[in-house]
């Protein structure tokens, strides 16, 4: 479903400023694979979700997706395959416009429709439907303009419009470290929720190791631009949060201050 070919990325090379983002990186996702990605601050881990999404070009190396080579294609081309949810509440909806209205545009990605067209009275009742599965009321609310919504809600909405088209691969980039503990906790189940009925392939950047192995079936382990270890869904059942760091305090010696511990 997803290869990363011998991926290489650095910013501002030449300078004074010169950073490896990516080093050689190499990775292949199967179809239905949900893999959560965890490292220190400046580890790679956004860049290469950027690389992947389209936002950034590669140095070196290559990005197929379900067979088809994406490394040069645009990124609003890629969206068609490939959805993705940010840190930021607010990155992933547009606030002024209704919440039917978002999921209009969400469900409607890459198609020459209006959204007059759009927002027909089936569809609503579709909309409906799925936004009761948030658990947030929004239902209710379908007219409400998407900036009057907290950040947890735009967030679990954020979820729902990138999910709502079946994508081939979505990725979440620390989706929920804006949110505070409680809305945080129902996004991730949200989130578990959401693919495991959908069956779709993700790769999940955070920083909270907890979460990292009590979701998906995968788990890499990122360090200054290089894969330091990859984790099955076996080898996660029988790893704690302490084998964890103790991996990555013997391996560099170092802990990134954001890592969390809950």
């Amino acid at each position: 479903m997803l290869e990363i070919i011998g991926v290489s990325k650095t910013f501002y090379p030449g300078t004074a400023n010169e950073r490896v983002a990516l080093d050689n990186v190499s990775l292949n996702l199967d179809e239905g694979d949900f893999v959560t990605i965890i490292g220190s601050n400046g580890a790679g881990k956004s860049t290469l979700l950027n690389i992947i999404g389209g936002s950034l070009r590669v140095d070196y190396g290559g990005v197929v997706v379900n067979g088809e080579d994406v490394t040069w294609l645009k990124e609003h081309h890629r969206a068609r395959d490939i959805s993705r949810v940010f840190q930021d509440p607010s990155a992933g909806t547009s606030p002024h416009l209704s919440i039917e209205e978002n999921l209009a545009v969400a469900l409607d990605r890459g198609k020459p429709h209006t959204l007059r067209r759009a927002l027909t009275r089936k569809r609503r009742e579709e909309f409906r439907t799925q936004l009761a599965t948030l658990e947030q009321g929004l239902e209710d609310r379908m007219k409400h303009r998407v900036g009057l919504l907290s950040g947890g809600q735009r967030q679990a909405l954020s979820l729902l419009m990138a999910s709502f088209t079946h994508p081939k691969l979505l990725l979440l980039d620390e989706h929920t470290a804006a949110l505070d503990p409680e809305r945080a906790e129902l996004v991730l189940r949200l989130t578990g929720t959401k693919i495991a009925e959908q069956g779709l392939t993700a790769l999940m950047v955070t920083h909270n190791m907890d979460h990292a192995l009590r979701l998906g079936n995968r788990l890499i382990m990122m360090h200054e631009g290089k894969i330091l270890r990859s984790l099955n869904a076996r080898e996660k059942a029988r790893t704690s949060v302490n084998d964890l760091l103790e991996f990555f305090s013997k391996e560099k010696g170092m802990l990134s201050d954001r890592t969390l511990l809950a």
